[in-house]
């Protein structure tokens, strides 16, 4: 089954590297997925950089909006390449993960209206070999600048076994037919 595979490499991603670098602060400004201990980010670090105006945890259908981090970090360039490149027509929500060193997102199914209309791409800013993105029966190791389709309503979980954050930048959006 393919609920994973590589859609593109080669994204310039150190801009954004760097930036994150220089903006420590931007980091878990809104810790809601991360800091509940049942769940599967707890522990991971998160900026939102694009979702609901009223809450980023908003399951009801809505219209995203940017968040203030998507004015300090160099992002747009690269979700409006992500988006031509396959055909985006409609663009939802933006996260930037990271997985410290060591640690795992568990196995989960991300589920609700957003989960369910939008694809889910991933665009790999720091990674390490021996990281990887799984599903039962199969798994992706990407390198930064790699860009990647997943698909979010199976059960799927990141490793990181590495002394190296994992840094991924997570764009939903809509094709067109």
């Amino acid at each position: 089954m393919n609920r994973i595979r590589k859609v593109g490499e080669g994204m310039n991603v150190a801009p954004l590297y760097e930036a994150l670098l220089a903006n420590p602060e931007l980091w878990d400004q809104t810790p809601a997925r991360t800091a509940p201990a049942h769940s599967p980010h707890h522990g991971l670090s998160d900026i939102y950089i694009r979702y609901s105006a009223g809450n980023p945890l908003d399951a009801d259908p809505h219209e995203s909006v940017w968040y203030p981090a998507a004015d300090l970090l160099p992002v747009k360039d690269l979700i409006f390449q992500l988006m031509h490149d396959v055909r985006g027509e409609r663009l939802g929500g933006v996260l930037i993960t990271k997985i410290p060193a060591g640690k795992m997102c568990k196995p989960h199914r991300d589920g609700g209206w957003h989960a369910g209309y939008y694809e889910k791409f991933g665009i790999q800013v720091q990674s390490a070999p021996g990281q990887a993105f799984c599903f039962e029966g199969e798994s992706l190791e990407t390198k930064p600048g790699d860009v990647f389709w997943f698909d979010n309503a199976h059960t799927h979980w990141v490793t990181n076994p590495t002394p190296y954050d994992r840094i991924t930048l997570i764009v939903t959006l809509k094709r067109g037919g």
